[in-house]
């Protein structure tokens, strides 16, 4: 008898959650849905005002100004196989001149050069000779100097990185 009313309470206590989720998707839903869309909407708008259809911000010609940084030699990953490969990078910055913090930014970076190049050094030595010498990791690395760079510094100011030289070995 204990058994069957067990059964009978759990029974209806399923019931009563089938019940209360029914109405959690009849009645909840909706406004989630109409707040994600809100928010999809929102955020596009936001992306087309903040970036080009590329994703890189757009400098006018006579804005451009460039930073270069010598070559150096950095070690690549080692890749399991006994040779050590070596890439010989030299970095070009790519600098708005109308930006607000330009001729801060430019004063740090005349005497930073060892610093930038260190970050750049940090991102390269992560990858091996096989994956760098694809144009798709080197896009890649150029997008992870950047995203560095503009967060060790605070700047916008920095729009493109570029490599002056790279040659691998």
């Amino acid at each position: 008898m204990k058994k069957n009313l067990i059964t009978v309470i759990i029974l209806a206590l399923c019931v009563v959650n089938l019940v209360l989720n029914i109405m959690l998707v009849f009645v909840c839903m909706p406004s989630a849905n109409k707040t994600n869309n809100l928010i999809t909407e929102i955020a596009s708008v936001l992306n087309l005002e903040l970036e080009s259809e590329d994703g890189q911000t757009r400098v006018a010609l006579e804005n451009i100004a460039s930073f270069n940084i010598d070559d150096q030699v950095v070690n690549l990953k080692n890749d399991g196989s006994e040779k050590a490969h070596y890439v010989q990078l030299g970095l070009t910055l790519e600098l708005d001149n109308s930006s607000e913090d330009y001729e801060q930014l430019n004063a740090v970076l005349a005497d930073a050069q060892g610093a930038v190049f260190d970050e750049a050094r940090n991102v390269v030595q992560n990858y091996t000779y096989d994956e760098i010498i694809n144009q798709e990791t080197q896009d890649k690395i150029k997008k992870q100097i950047l995203d560095k760079l503009q967060k060790k510094y605070a700047t916008q100011c920095i729009y493109n990185v570029s490599f002056s030289k790279l040659t691998f070995q």
